[in-house]
């Protein structure tokens, strides 16, 4: 057990290496404070307690055999979650090498040596993160990408059980659209809607670029159905959650080989 002067030492350490954009508690009483605490708090803890839902109901005893992918891990709030829940090793994956130190660094505080770190952009993660995982995570992620079906196809190549996919979501689109000629109609499997991030200009929680699609339910699920996944799920919010969680502006999904 660590000292109070050793503990103290190590929180100064940690709040220099702010700001965070994370409440993470790491034990013994240490933690970081997060900058956004007081207008995004409750979407942390929302978030938090249905991933760790989703991923207990699916794993149960195995959980601590399982090895994970936090896909856009930002400083590891997620990661430091499953390890919570026992999984065994844990590579988180990020755009920016400044958020991959602060995970980094916190890791090594926490004493968790079964954790990696690799910095890359999630629509090119063949070309850096190899091998099958269990259970991979992409929260928060979708909808400040360029290329957002690009970045599941990849997520999914690297998934052989569970993905826990949670994202903004835009408005239902139905309806059909001519294809080649005025006869043939396809109907839409959902759709995206266009966003510029530009007013976010050098913010660390938007995309390698301003353009971002965000994507309806409808359109989620039907391609991670194409990518292969047998079963897509909304998780529940709970009841007293997020409010863009419970009118479902946000989702949190759980697809399962």
């Amino acid at each position: 057990m660590s000292s109070n002067s050793d503990l103290s030492q190590l929180q100064a350490r940690i709040d220099a290496m702010g700001p965070w954009f994370y409440d993470i508690d790491l034990g013994n009483g240490l933690r970081t404070h997060s900058k956004v605490a007081a207008t995004h708090d409750d979407i942390h803890v929302t978030r938090r307690e249905m991933v760790a839902r989703a991923a207990r109901n699916h794993f149960g005893d195995r959980i601590g055999q399982i090895k994970a992918l936090d896909v856009g891990c930002h400083e590891g709030y997620f990661s430091f979650l499953l390890k919570e829940l026992g999984v065994s090793s844990v590579h988180g994956a990020d755009l920016r090498s400044d958020s991959l130190q602060k995970a980094e660094a916190l890791a090594g505080i926490a004493g968790h040596d079964s954790m990696e770190w690799t910095c890359c952009n999630c629509e090119e993660l063949d070309q850096y993160v190899k091998g099958s995982h269990e259970l991979c995570l992409c929260v928060g992620l979708l909808y400040h990408l360029e290329n957002p079906i690009r970045c599941l196809r990849q997520v999914a190549a690297r998934c052989s059980e569970m993905m826990i996919l949670e994202t903004q979501v835009c408005d239902e689109i139905q309806g059909q659209t001519e294809w080649g000629r005025q006869e043939c109609r396809m109907p839409y499997q959902g759709g995206f809607a266009l966003i510029d991030e530009t007013c976010f200009d050098d913010n660390p929680e938007t995309g390698a670029s301003p353009l971002a699609l965000c994507p309806s339910p409808n359109a989620l699920e039907t391609i991670l159905k194409a990518l292969g996944f047998r079963s897509v799920e909304v998780v529940e919010p709970p009841a007293e959650g997020n409010e863009q969680m419970l009118r479902g502006k946000r989702v949190v999904m759980a697809a399962i080989r």
